[in-house]
């Protein structure tokens, strides 16, 4: 009997110890949106530096990454249009995981300026660090 006693204390225990609650949900998505924007950010910098002689390229890039981030917010008030009362206290999260999603993919998309394509058809301004 005591063994059981133990057994189902320490099953309570842990848990417990596994609950949260939902704004420590919302801060730890906030947290893993805010290190993914920090990824896309060095990359570009990244981009930036590696290209700056192509001034062109640079141009085109910093519009194209204007435009994302409008796109990156109108995304995410089309994926949550309603009042933010309808969505409850959820909505912090659902949110963030959606930018750390938009952010990745677009850290994907760019990621190409550094990492290259494959193949030497194609490749449009990827590997011209210079203007030609």
């Amino acid at each position: 009997m005591k063994a059981v006693l133990i057994t189902l204390l320490f099953i309570a225990g842990s848990i417990t110890g596994m609950a949260q609650t939902q704004q420590e949900l919302n801060q730890k998505a906030g947290k893993e949106y805010k290190a993914a924007d920090k990824k896309l950010n060095t990359i570009y910098q990244e981009i930036l530096k590696k290209y700056a002689a192509n001034k062109p390229f640079i141009n085109k890039f910093k519009a194209a990454q204007k435009l994302w981030i409008q796109f990156r917010d109108a995304q995410l008030e089309a994926m949550y249009p309603g009042p933010v009362q309808s969505y409850g206290s959820i909505l912090p999260m659902c949110e963030s995981q959606y930018l750390t999603e938009l952010t990745t993919q677009r850290t994907e998309a760019i990621r190409v300026w550094l990492n290259g394509l494959p193949g030497e058809l194609c490749t449009g301004s990827i590997g011209r660090v210079t203007e030609e």
